[in-house]
């Protein structure tokens, strides 16, 4: 009944926290629920949280326990039957780790998007030129760092959907932090500036130091689940569900209320470019 071991695709993630809705409200706990339809409490546990593809055949178990009128079941059953929208990273190229693909998985179902980036420009803001001295600066192995770009370049595709809402809070640090040639730097600059002029699309700087500065993150936002929130290590990141993203969602609140206005952010971008041409 538990259906395939699949990663929880963000649709799982919805279904599974309105099963988890349900079950509450039913109130049942999870030893409860899994000892009737014999599964283990971490079995049902990960399908709430959609950490596990949620199958028709573990829907309809479910609603058997909590006794949803035919109507309701019929509804969840169809909603887990709907196919997952495919896309390149449910199939992610050699060299492209997995993590990746989850992240744009995320990315195009989330309907709000913060970044904190506080020492280099956002990857969704990046040219190919700076990507490309980001990768070398944090080792990427050099035959990894072409499939990586072309992932990078498919993410920021979706700043190009209408219905975007991006805010990129962007340390100051991020402006001096040129680890490209000049030239390219410029152009990055200058792109940001391009970005930030797009429907749905903020950037706004944030002055450091800060206690924010610590590390970067980056926040989701879904209509029909709770958020996701990535958070950047040394050479790692780990995903963050739900409450544990708790913290993030704070943090979003005070960094709009230390960082520059849009138009103050572009004004600084842009003196920046323009001493950088003067200092060539």
């Amino acid at each position: 009944m538990g259906g395939k071991h699949r990663p929880g695709t963000p649709r799982d993630r919805a279904l599974g926290a309105e099963l988890r809705a349900i079950r509450e409200r039913a109130e049942l706990s999870l030893a409860q629920v899994a000892g009737a339809i014999q599964w283990n409490v971490s079995t049902l546990s990960r399908l709430e949280r959609g950490q596990r593809h949620i199958s028709p055949e573990a829907v309809m178990g479910l609603a058997v326990v909590y006794r949803l009128p035919l109507e309701r079941r019929d509804e969840l059953v169809a909603r887990a039957k709907e196919p997952a929208t495919l896309g390149w990273w449910d199939r992610p190229p050699a060299g492209v780790p997995s993590d990746l693909g989850a992240l744009a998985s995320y990315e195009f179902e989330a309907i709000r998007m913060t970044d904190w980036s506080p020492g280099v420009i956002p990857g969704l803001l990046q040219t190919p030129a700076y990507a490309e001295a980001v990768m070398h600066d944090w080792g990427v192995p050099e035959h990894d760092v072409h499939p990586r770009l072309r992932a990078r370049r498919q993410r920021q595709e979706l700043l190009n959907r209408r219905e975007v809402d991006y805010t990129a809070f962007v340390g100051t640090t991020a402006l001096a932090n040129q680890l490209c040639s000049t030239k390219d730097f410029i152009a990055q600059l200058r792109h940001l500036i391009t970005m930030a002029n797009r429907d749905g699309v903020d950037v706004r700087l944030v002055e450091l130091p800060t206690s924010f500065a610590i590390g970067g993150w980056y926040l989701m936002n879904f209509d029909r689940s709770g958020p996701v929130a990535l958070v950047e290590h040394l050479g790692s990141s780990t995903f963050l569900f739900d409450e544990e993203t708790d913290p993030y969602t704070a943090a979003r609140r005070k960094l709009d209320g230390l960082a520059l206005s849009v138009r103050a952010t572009q004004d600084r971008v842009e003196a920046i470019i323009e001493q950088r041409i003067v200092g060539k």
